[in-house]
């Protein structure tokens, strides 16, 4: 049986490019069998370039607000707004508004991969290749 207090501060947080900054919290390393989630700085402006998982993803936006483009349908969530994306649907995310965005994200897997839609490359969430792109001009 594992169980951990995890305290934000003590959280190491990732680079993921575009000054996105991710804190894991539940991962494999921790023991965690079914779930994966961390805590998700985006900047105003920043975007999460689209992309799937191979599994379920549930994004609670905690501060700011984000635009969510969910297959062909675009949502826009503030503070406690969440949203379900099943397995294998693609999706984006941009910080609009006034202030940068902090999103929960939770993965109903521990080893779960990200596919970018537009190169078609596969990388372990959280791993040294989970970069997200600038947003291309257009």
């Amino acid at each position: 049986m594992n169980i951990h207090h995890l305290v934000f501060k003590n959280l190491k947080g990732i680079a993921r490019g575009q000054d996105i900054v991710n804190y894991p919290i539940v991962h494999s390393k921790i023991g965690a069998m079914n779930i994966k989630s961390g805590i998700t700085h985006i900047p105003l402006g920043a975007v999460v370039t689209n992309h799937y998982h191979d599994a379920e993803e549930q994004v609670t936006v905690l501060e700011g607000r984000l635009r969510i483009t969910l297959g062909e349908t675009v949502v826009e969530c503030g503070p406690y707004d969440s949203t379900f994306i099943s397995a294998n649907v693609p999706h984006e995310f941009t910080a609009i508004g006034d202030k940068p965005a902090v999103a929960m994200v939770i993965y109903g897997g521990s080893n779960t991969n990200r596919t970018f839609t537009k190169s078609g490359l596969t990388v372990e969430i959280g791993s040294e290749q989970d970069r997200f792109p600038p947003p291309e001009k257009a």
